[in-house]
């Protein structure tokens, strides 16, 4: 193995090279390798190094094999070498055969003509940092206190805030299936995890949103579009979270959820603004004629508690009209045709429960009413303007599902679904949301009076839902028998399943189907449902978006 040694830099001589380095308005230091020489003999490091260093490629490592590590940064600068010089002069052999876990980087020094390798182990904890020559992998060095502070301060908060201060930006690369396949620049591969929001085409041009999280709590929100037969992926619009500490943290986890088209051809999106600690809300329109992002409801939530985020929103496309319920109560209504918004004055929170909450808000597709649920066992249906119409009572003794009320698609006729609580009932629990096999549908009119209701028949776990409906009166009824869990668990199933058309408003009821008619508009539960449009358009994993041919 060809061996190199670093020189020391003295005092003496870095007073001197920094009147070499050259830094421009932006703060960036260049500078040309240089050969550290001294009169004064230097002590020489373990690993007998002794040529001009002029690189220092940080990696970070991803196995025992420096061909698995992936580049975070090259440096070229004095001072970054004479502090790669100072780990290694402050390195001492530990004693004994080294068995260590994975290590966090790794790190070449390059001169001229040869390149030596090296593990490091360091994290927040680490007092004194570990390494080890790639080549001799039974010995283990520490280095000092000194050095490994200089070294957390250079990897674990320059290079965080390097990132942080850098605009978002994707690297794409044409894939064999003709996909494309898009990365974050400047991020290291594993510092970072991405999670998809929305997507929709518009002349062309799939536009979607990524929540992009690194760092000690550290996220960026954005808009990012793909123009269908380029190589480019653009970040149209983004935001950073810098602290979590800031006070809209929990909005600003979920706030990249909302992207709609607009009739005027621009795209609605909730604009985040943060400082800091604090910041702004912005209900938005990007324009993809013009590139600017216009603000339509300028700052219209002031938080009012440290938690609140978007629970839920509901937009009707023939009236431009969105409603959007937060955590903790706020509901908004905002009119994009006519401008006559709501703020209601009351309150309408989520029920807390683990995670997300539960559901207590049920939305009219036509946005005229909703249905809230207080916890005091009754159900009040209230109109546009919040105005409390009529109630419904829930029978003791008896199960609903986290939707407990349903609107058909004409926003005409609600209906709730009961069981008996027995295990046996469940059909899916996931933390915050149930689903039962019902024995009891109740119908109400858009004020809450009752219109009607079907039961099951007298067969053990005979059960019957809404599963959809063919036009505003006529629903499709789906009967079937939940069979019990095999063991505790597990969850109930369905067996024996059948539907029949129902017109909730002249009770009338059909002849018994085997299957749902292929007219019929399906119920969609309040988590929403696979969208195989978006599939269609783009694919969002935790480190890459593919974009489809």
């Amino acid at each position: 193995m060809n061996k190199i040694k670093l020189l020391l830099l003295a005092t003496a001589a870095s007073a001197l090279l920094a009147g070499c380095i050259n830094t421009d308005n932006k703060g960036e230091t260049h500078s040309t390798p240089i050969t550290y020489k001294t009169d004064t003999p230097q002590p020489s490091d373990p690993f007998g190094i002794d040529e001009e260093i002029r690189q220092v490629i940080l990696k970070k490592a991803r196995s025992y094999s420096p061909a698995d590590s992936t580049l975070i940064k090259t440096f070229d600068d004095n001072e970054t070498i004479a502090l790669f010089n100072q780990v290694l002069q402050s390195a001492v052999p530990m004693p004994g055969i080294l068995d260590p876990v994975q290590p966090d980087y790794q790190f070449e020094l390059t001169s001229e003509n040869s390149r030596h390798s090296f593990f490091l182990w360091l994290d927040e904890s680490t007092e004194q940092a570990m390494l080890m020559d790639t080549e001799e992998s039974h010995t283990g060095y520490t280095i000092s206190k000194k050095a490994t502070a200089e070294l957390k301060k250079l990897l674990l908060e320059e290079l965080v805030h390097e990132i942080s201060i850098k605009p978002l930006s994707f690297q794409a690369v044409r894939q064999d299936d003709g996909s494309l396949a898009a990365k974050p620049a400047d991020f290291e591969e594993g510092g970072y995890y991405m999670s998809d929001g929305p997507a929709l085409e518009l002349d062309g041009t799939i536009y979607h949103t990524v929540h992009l999280f690194y760092g000690d709590h550290k996220a960026i929100n954005a808009l990012v579009a793909h123009k269908r037969g380029t190589d480019e992926v653009q970040v149209k619009w983004s935001n950073r979270l810098n602290n979590s500490q800031n006070r809209w943290n929990n909005a600003f986890m979920s706030s990249y959820n909302l992207l709609l088209p607009l009739e005027d051809n621009r795209l609605l999106f909730l604009e985040s603004e943060l400082t800091e600690d604090a910041g702004a809300y912005h209900l938005s329109a990007y324009n993809p004629a013009t590139g600017a992002v216009e603000r339509l409801r300028e700052n219209f939530w002031p938080i009012s508690g440290d938690y609140d985020h978007i629970y839920q929103y509901k937009w009707n496309a023939e009236k431009q009209t969105l409603l959007m319920q937060s955590f903790l109560g706020n509901v908004w209504i905002f009119d994009l045709k006519t401008g006559q918004d709501i703020a209601h004055l009351n309150k309408f929170p989520v029920i807390p429960h683990s995670t997300s909450g539960l559901p207590s808000l049920f939305i009219s597709p036509t946005l005229e009413r909703f249905v809230f649920d207080d916890e005091s066992g009754e159900l009040t249906f209230y109109n546009y303007d919040g105005n409390a119409l009529g109630k419904i009572k829930l029978t003791e003794g008896l199960q609903v599902p986290s939707d407990k009320i349903k609107w058909n698609p004409a926003g005409t006729a609600a209906w709730l679904e009961q069981a008996p609580q027995n295990g046996d009932r469940i059909l899916g629990i996931d933390i915050d949301y149930l689903r039962i096999a019902p024995t009891q549908v109740q119908f109400f009119n858009p004020d809450g009076k009752p219109i009607g209701s079907l039961t099951s028949g007298d067969e053990s776990n005979a059960s019957l839902e809404v599963s959809g409906w063919i036009n505003a009166d006529v629903a499709v009824i789906k009967v079937y028998t939940a069979a019990p869990a095999l063991e505790e668990g597990i969850e109930a199933g369905i067996k024996d399943a059948s539907y029949f058309l129902y017109d909730v408003w002249k009770k009338n009821k059909g002849p018994i189907l085997a299957s749902m008619p292929p007219e019929t508009i399906p119920v969609m539960d309040s988590r929403g449902t696979y969208d195989a449009n978006k599939e269609s358009l783009v694919k969002v994993t935790s480190d890459e978006v593919f974009y489809m041919k």
